[in-house]
């Protein structure tokens, strides 16, 4: 067992949509140590591993977890999809069949090619990334403003701490590369965001507060704690009573 820790972050922070308000913030906490990244949510924790290029999803309520790459994702994933598929195609009326087929087929590709499939990706936009002057305080720090367009129209705020790099803990440009189809699968991320531009910004500093405008509603996300810390890398690894299961077992299909 290796008991080797660098200072890693402990990163508390809160979302929520602007028509809900804050009362509904989904609340997370985020482990980085050593270009692994761990976000705790109450019904689940997912980490990403850099190093071996990993993804694991833990349900606490269940004590299971599944772990793997990608590809692996993947094909768990069309795999159930394709065992859904023939079932419901064993009870469809013949004139049903195609639909369903074609449903399924659909769904099938949206995993391979997310954010392609999602018809929001123009094959040609122009990103625009400006630094506004304006500064709040947030979390105990100071935090720059950013404004980020597309095309010309406003699609995220974000304020970044200049000061601190978590991003030094964990490679946000490698993570974008490994697990982009991931996170556009999970839709935690949009399609400029995998833009090299973006990416490099992110590297400037860390995201106190973000706020995404989607032309009706905005979701915010604010930290509304950070701190330095030294983490045993038994953190990283799920409890050792947990079984491990294949994504279905998991209920991922419950989360979509």
């Amino acid at each position: 067992i290796s008991f080797h820790a660098n200072a890693g972050w402990v990163i508390t922070q809160q979302s929520y949509d602007s028509d809900e308000g804050v009362s509904t913030a989904l609340i997370e906490t985020i482990y980085l140590q050593d270009n692994i990244m761990k976000v705790v949510q109450p019904e689940m924790v997912t980490m990403f591993n850099l190093n071996n290029q990993t993804i694991t999803i833990i349900s606490p309520v269940k004590k299971v977890y599944w772990t793997g790459q990608v590809a692996d994702y993947k094909k768990e994933i069309k795999d159930a999809m394709q065992e859904a598929m023939e079932e419901q195609l064993k009870n469809a009326r013949e004139e049903q069949k195609e639909m369903i087929r074609k449903m399924y087929k659909g769904m099938m590709e949206s995993i391979d090619n997310p954010s392609k499939f999602a018809g929001e990706e123009p094959e040609d936009y122009d990103l625009q990334i400006e630094k506004t002057g304006d500064k709040e305080r947030i979390a105990g720090r100071m935090a720059h403003k950013y404004s980020i367009s597309v095309n010309g129209a406003i699609k995220e705020e974000a304020w970044l701490s200049e000061s601190d790099r978590p991003h030094e803990e964990f490679d946000i440009g490698k993570f974008y590369d490994v697990f982009g189809d991931f996170t556009s699968q999970a839709s935690t991320s949009a399609f400029y965001q995998n833009h090299e531009n973006y990416i490099e910004f992110a590297k400037k500093g860390f995201p106190l507060k973000s706020i995404n405008y989607y032309g009706g509603y905005e979701s915010i996300s604010e930290v509304t704690n950070l701190e330095k810390e030294n983490m045993d890398a038994s953190e990283f690894n799920p409890p050792a009573d947990f079984k491990k299961v294949s994504l279905v077992e998991i209920g991922l299909e419950e989360q979509e």
